[in-house]
C-alpha cells in the first residue's frame, strides 16, 4: 500500500521518464531542466512531446534514443510498452534482458569517418565547449529580464554594450561578437537608456519577430518602450498601427526590413522622427548582409547608407548608428566604414571561431541514396534539429515527406511563408513545440534558440560564409552541436552556381546608364536627379516594373562603389508618366564625363573582382567537401588574420580532445596608455554606523548623479559589497548607467581616452590601480585610514605629478 506521504512527494524527471515508458502516458506537471545539454533535457522533451501528442511516432523514438545516448548509452527502465518499443527500435534503442535501454553510437556506413574510437559516434553526448567568461553585472543591468540578468556573458559583451551606451551623437559604431555571445543586448540597453526612438533594421521577418519577442522579455519592466515589428504581410502586425505608434511615441523600439525603411511606407515616418529630433539610434543587425546581399540581391541594404546620411542631417547630427554582426570579412569592414562613417567611426571587433560545432560531410550521387541516408540520420541525431535546403519547393516537399515518414513535429519555413505563418512557426520553435525545422536561408539568421543540437544541409551553400552562418544556429548554449553536410553532387552544386550574383554585361551597363541619363534632370548646381524607374527599349515590357528598378539601383550602387558617382539624396516625386504614381529619384554627382561611352570599361575591374569572389565561395566549399581544406583555415581566410582560430570539430582536428579551458578568451583591442592627470583623494572617516561599502556607494552614487562620472574601477575585495549597496542608492530601474570594473581585469578593460576614471582602493593601495595610465584623468579614492604614503612618507604617485586632496568635498569642487 502506498502511503499518503510518498504520494505527495513529487517525482523527479528520471522517475517520470521511466513511468512514461512503462505506461505510455506522461505526467501533467513537468518542470523543464535548467541545462540544455544534460541527460535530463531529452527526457523532458520526450515527456513534453508525449503530452502534446500521445499518438506515438518515430519522433518519440528519437528522443528516447537521445536520452539514452546522453546517459552514457544506458538507462534502466525495467520494461516498456510494445508501442514504445516499436518506435524506439526504429531509432536503434533496445531493451536488454536486465531492463536497461541501450543505444550504440551512431556510425552510418555512408559517412567516411575513420577516426571513431570504440565508444564514439556521430551523436556524441554534448559537452560544454566554451570557457566560462561570466562577470558580475552592474546593478542597472538587474532591471532587465525581470531581474534575471545578474552577470555579463563575457568581458567582450560588457565592452560591446558600453560602446553602444556611450556612442556619441553622429557616430557610427561597429560591434562584432561571436554567435551566442549576446550582441543583441547592446541595442537593448541602448534603447533602455535612450529618450528617443531606436530603429533596428533586420534582414528577415523571422529575425524581426524573434527580436521583438526577445525585446519584450528583456525590457518587460519598461513598457513605455513598446517594442513592435513592422511587416506588410502579417495580419498580426497592422502596419498602419505600427506607424501610428511610432508617431505618438507609444513605440520607441521597432524592428523592420531595409526595404520598409528605404523605399517603403516607414520612410516618411522615420523622416518625421529625424526632423523632430526623436530618432535616436539606427541599428543594422547582421550588417555583413550589406556586403553579401546588398550589392545584388537586396539593394536597399546598401542604400541604407544614403538614408542614414539623410537622417543624420535631418536630426542635426544627433543620430547614432550601430552596425552588428558575428562575422565581418576585411572587405566588408572596409566597405561599411566607407559607407557609414569615416568621420566618427568606432570599431569593436571580437571574432572567434565557434568551438561548439563538430563538422561532418558526405557527398551523394543519387537522390535515392541521399534520401535514404537523410532519413537514417534523422532517426538518430539529437533534437532540436534544423534541416537546410536552398529552394522553396524542395523545402515544402521535403517537410511533407518527413511528416509522412513519422516525423510529425516538423515545421517548414521558407521565403514564401506568409507573415502569419512565420510568427506561428517561430513561436512554436521557441516554445519547443517542434523538433525539426525544414528551412531555407530565410530562417534562423540571428534567431536566438540556444538548444539546437544538430544542423543538416541537404543542399550546397553558395559560399563558406552562408554555410558558417547556418551551422552557427546550433550550440548557442555553449555546448557541442553537430553540423552534417549531405550534398547531392553535382545537382546541388549547379543550384548553388545558379544563385551566384548576376552582373550586367558591358552592353547593358551602357544602355541602362544612358536610359537613366536621358531621363535625368540637371540641377543648377550640376547635380543629376535620376529616376530609378527609367526603362530602356530592349525590355519591351518583359521585365517587371520593380525588377527593372532593382537593376537600375544595382548599377548606381556599382558605380558608387567604383567612385564614379557620389550618391547624395533619395526622394519620391510624382511620376508624370504614370498619373497617381510616385517615382523614387536619386540625386547624384558624377565624377566622370556622364556621356563617356567607356562607362562599361570603368566598371570592368570591380565587376570582374566581384565575379571572381563569388566563384571562389563555391570553390572553397568544393575543397571542404573533398577533404583538401580544413574548415577552420577556410574561415580564417574568410574573416581575416585577426580572427581567433579554435577548432575541435572538423575531421582534421578531432584527434585532439577538446578542453574548453584551453579555448582562447574572447579577445579585443583596448585603448593604449595615455598621460592622464592623477588625483589622490583621502576620504573622510566613516562613522561607526556606516560600513565602508555603504560610504563608497554613497560617493559613487553622488559622482554618477551630480558629476556624470561613469567609469569606476575597484580593488577586488570591495566591489561586491559596494555594488549591493549602490543598488539601494541608485535603483536598477533608474536612468543612470555606469560601469564597475575590477582592478584584476584591467588588462581586459578598454578605457576611453577622453574619460575620467575613478579608482577605489581598500585599506591597502591596489598595485594594479596605481599602475593604471588611461583616460584624461584618474582619481584615486582612499579610505581615511588607508596607508597612502611610501616608505619615505611621500603621498603615493606624487612623483608623477599627482594632486593631493585631503577630502572628498574639496576634490569634487575641482572636477
Amino acid at each position: 500500500m502506498v502511503s499518503t506521504a510518498s504520494m505527495a512527494t513529487p517525482l523527479n524527471l528520471d522517475q517520470q521518464f521511466r513511468i512514461a515508458l512503462q505506461t505510455g502516458k506522461a505526467s501533467l506537471a513537468i518542470a523543464s531542466p535548467t541545462s540544455t545539454w544534460h541527460a535530463d533535457y531529452p527526457k523532458w522533451r520526450f515527456l513534453s512531446l508525449l503530452q502534446r501528442n500521445s499518438a506515438l511516432s518515430v519522433e518519440h523514438g528519437v528522443l528516447i534514443r537521445q536520452a539514452v545516448r546522453w546517459s552514457h548509452g544506458k538507462i534502466f527502465v525495467g520494461n516498456w510498452t510494445p508501442e514504445i518499443a516499436s518506435v524506439a527500435n526504429q531509432c536503434g534503442v533496445i531493451l536488454s534482458p536486465g531492463g536497461d535501454l541501450v543505444a550504440s553510437p551512431y556510425r552510418p556506413r555512408w559517412l567516411s569517418e575513420d577516426l571513431w574510437t570504440e565508444s564514439q559516434g556521430l551523436d556524441e553526448p554534448p559537452i560544454l565547449a566554451v570557457p566560462d567568461e561570466g562577470l558580475p553585472a552592474e546593478p542597472w543591468l538587474w532591471s532587465l529580464a525581470e531581474g534575471r540578468l545578474r552577470s555579463w556573458h563575457s568581458a567582450a559583451q560588457k565592452e560591446a554594450c558600453w560602446q553602444a551606451l556611450t556612442a556619441s551623437p553622429g557616430s557610427t559604431t561597429l560591434l562584432a561578437l561571436p554567435t551566442g555571445a549576446g550582441k543583441s543586448l547592446s541595442f537593448q540597453v541602448a534603447a533602455r537608456f535612450t529618450a528617443g526612438v531606436t530603429i533596428v533594421v533586420v534582414p528577415t521577418t523571422a529575425l524581426a519577430i524573434d527580436q521583438w519577442i526577445s525585446a519584450k522579455e528583456i525590457l518587460s519592466d519598461f513598457p513605455h518602450l513598446g517594442p513592435r515589428y513592422y511587416s506588410s504581410n502579417d495580419p498580426s502586425s497592422d502596419p498602419a498601427a505600427v506607424r501610428s505608434a511610432l508617431q505618438n511615441g507609444s513605440c520607441r523600439l521597432l524592428f523592420a526590413s531595409p526595404e520598409a525603411c528605404v523605399s517603403g511606407n516607414l520612410r516618411s515616418v522615420i523622416d518625421e522622427l529625424a526632423r523632430s529630433g526623436r530618432l535616436a539610434t539606427l541599428v543594422i543587425d547582421e550588417a555583413h548582409i550589406i556586403d553579401s546581399w546588398g550589392g545584388h540581391f537586396r539593394v536597399e541594404f546598401q542604400l541604407l547608407a544614403l538614408r542614414q546620411k539623410q537622417w543624420l542631417a535631418m536630426s542635426g547630427g544627433a543620430l547614432r548608428t550601430l552596425l552588428l554582426s558575428a562575422t565581418f570579412t576585411p572587405r566588408c569592414l572596409e566597405l561599411l566604414r566607407t559607407m557609414f562613417g569615416e568621420d566618427q567611426w568606432r570599431q569593436f571587433s571580437c571574432q572567434r571561431l565557434r568551438p561548439e560545432i563538430s563538422y561532418f560531410s558526405s557527398r551523394f550521387e543519387t537522390s535515392e541514396d541521399r534520401n535514404s541516408a537523410l532519413l537514417d540520420a534523422l532517426r538518430h541525431l539529437p533534437r532540436p534539429l534544423i534541416l537546410y535546403v536552398t529552394e522553396v519547393e524542395e523545402a515544402i516537399g521535403l517537410s511533407q515527406r518527413l511528416v509522412a515518414s513519422g516525423f510529425l513535429s516538423t515545421g517548414c519555413f521558407h521565403g514564401d511563408t506568409t507573415g502569419q505563418d512565420r510568427r506561428k512557426l517561430l513561436l512554436a520553435w521557441r516554445n519547443n513545440d517542434l523538433e525539426i525545422m525544414v528551412a531555407t536561408s530565410a530562417f534562423g539568421m540571428g534567431v536566438d534558440k540556444a538548444d539546437v543540437r544538430a544542423v543538416l544541409h541537404a543542399c550546397y551553400p553558395e559560399n563558406v560564409n552562408r554555410y558558417y552562418q547556418e551551422v552557427g544556429r546550433g550550440g548557442r548554449d555553449g555546448a557541442k552541436s553537430i553540423a552534417l553536410w549531405m550534398p547531392l553532387v553535382p545537382k546541388d552544386q549547379k543550384v548553388a552556381a545558379s544563385l551566384l550574383p548576376r552582373f550586367l554585361g558591358p552592353d547593358l551597363i551602357a544602355l541602362r546608364w544612358k536610359t537613366m541619363l536621358d531621363a535625368a534632370q540637371l540641377d543648377e548646381d550640376g547635380i543629376l536627379n535620376v529616376p530609378t524607374n527609367a526603362k530602356h527599349h530592349r525590355l519591351m515590357g518583359g521585365r517587371s516594373y520593380n525588377e527593372n528598378i532593382r537593376w537600375n539601383k544595382r548599377l548606381l550602387l556599382m558605380m558608387a562603389r567604383a567612385n564614379l558617382i557620389d550618391l547624395l539624396d533619395m526622394q519620391f516625386t510624382d511620376d508624370h508618366s504614370e498619373p497617381g504614381e510616385r517615382v523614387e529619384r536619386v540625386r547624384l554627382k558624377c565624377n566622370f564625363v556622364p556621356h563617356d561611352p567607356e562607362i562599361a570599361e570603368f566598371l570592368r575591374i570591380p565587376r570582374e573582382r566581384d565575379l571572381k569572389e563569388a566563384r571562389q565561395g563555391i570553390a572553397a566549399l568544393d575543397q571542404l567537401l573533398a577533404g583538401t581544406a580544413k574548415i577552420c583555415r577556410l574561415l580564417r581566410r574568410e574573416y581575416g588574420s585577426e580572427t581567433i582560430v579554435v577548432c575541435s570539430g572538423c575531421i582534421a582536428c578531432r584527434n585532439e580532445p577538446l578542453d574548453r579551458h584551453s579555448v582562447p578568451l574572447l579577445d579585443f583591442d583596448i585603448q593604449g596608455p595615455t598621460n592622464p592627470r592623477i588625483d589622490i583623494v583621502s576620504l573622510e572617516k566613516v562613522s561607526g554606523s556606516v560600513s565602508i561599502a555603504e560610504s563608497l556607494a554613497d560617493r559613487v552614487a553622488d559622482l554618477v548623479t551630480d558629476q556624470q562620472l561613469r567609469h569606476f574601477i575597484f580593488a577586488p575585495d570591495i566591489l561586491g559589497s559596494v555594488a549591493s549597496a549602490l543598488a539601494e542608492r541608485l535603483p536598477p530601474s533608474s536612468q543612470h548607467y555606469y560601469r564597475l570594473d575590477l582592478s584584476s581585469e584591467i588588462n581586459r578593460v578598454s578605457i576611453d581616452p577622453s574619460s575620467h576614471v575613478v579608482a577605489l582602493h581598500g585599506r591597502f593601495p591596489d598595485r594594479a590601480l596605481l599602475r593604471l595610465r588611461a583616460g584624461t584623468r584618474i582619481s584615486h579614492l582612499f579610505p581615511k585610514d588607508a596607508r597612502i604614503t611610501d616608505a619615505n612618507d611621500r603621498v603615493l604617485l606624487t612623483h608623477d605629478g599627482s594632486v593631493f586632496f585631503p577630502s572628498f568635498n574639496e576634490w569634487v569642487t575641482q572636477i
